[in-house]
């Protein structure tokens, strides 16, 4: 390798998107880079984590390759209105939440149960996901299970996305997570708690697990 880029590891130019000149270097140059990664990526669909702060030329770019990118419903705000999901770019992913995000279950827990000092991050999420599920709830009046759970997961069904992801935790309603950004110990090793044979012999595993496939087929992703 060395002997045939003289001596020089690959490596990629730090550029910052300062001037007009650098963002486009950079569009054209990560455009470069993607259609590598398209050409190599055979029959899997690559999908682009667009998350966090990003250039504005960014999403652009993804969609001019045909690479979808992430729909968070309470991180999509458009002039201090949440984005419906019927507003959702085709080529996208909805999901809740990622690894490195708190399960939903959690942020109940913060929220309406157990105040924390993150409360009020917890609070303004879920206020946020109730609003793209079409409902304003008095969080302490309503269960999480029966109430919030199905009405959250039906709308992100419903979504125009393409795919509709759920993180397994936000699927079995746990608390737990498998990710703390910024951290080190302990990241990456937890597991399901339960294996699936458990899970399946559990009557309300297999009451949610009826519901999500009603949802599936009653929005079209069955």
């Amino acid at each position: 390798m060395l002997a045939k880029t003289g001596g020089r590891f690959p490596h990629f130019v730090p550029r910052d998107d300062s001037t007009a000149e650098q963002c486009e270097a950079n569009s054209r140059e990560g455009e470069e880079y993607l259609r590598v990664v398209l050409e190599e990526s055979g029959n899997a669909r690559v999908i682009g984590e667009d998350l966090g702060i990003v250039p504005d030329y960014v999403r652009p770019n993804l969609r001019s390759l045909g690479i979808a990118g992430f729909k968070i419903p309470q991180w999509e705000i458009h002039q201090g209105r949440v984005t419906p999901g019927n507003e959702y770019e085709r080529l996208s992913v909805a999901t809740y939440a990622t690894h490195d995000h708190k399960p939903l279950r959690k942020l109940w827990e913060e929220a309406v149960e157990r105040p924390t000092s993150t409360s009020e991050q917890s609070r303004d999420a879920l206020n946020k996901i109730a609003q793209f599920s079409g409902f304003q709830p008095q969080a302490r009046l309503i269960d999480y299970h029966h109430d919030f759970y199905p009405r959250i997961m039906e709308a992100l069904f419903r979504s125009e996305s393409w795919i509709a992801s759920v993180m397994i935790t936000d699927l079995l309603a746990r608390k737990y997570r498998f990710n703390v950004p910024g951290t080190v110990s302990g990241n990456w090793t937890r597991r399901v708690q339960r294996p699936i044979a458990h899970l399946r012999s559990s009557r309300a595993e297999n009451k949610r697990m009826a519901l999500i496939r009603d949802l599936l087929t009653k929005t079209g992703r069955a």
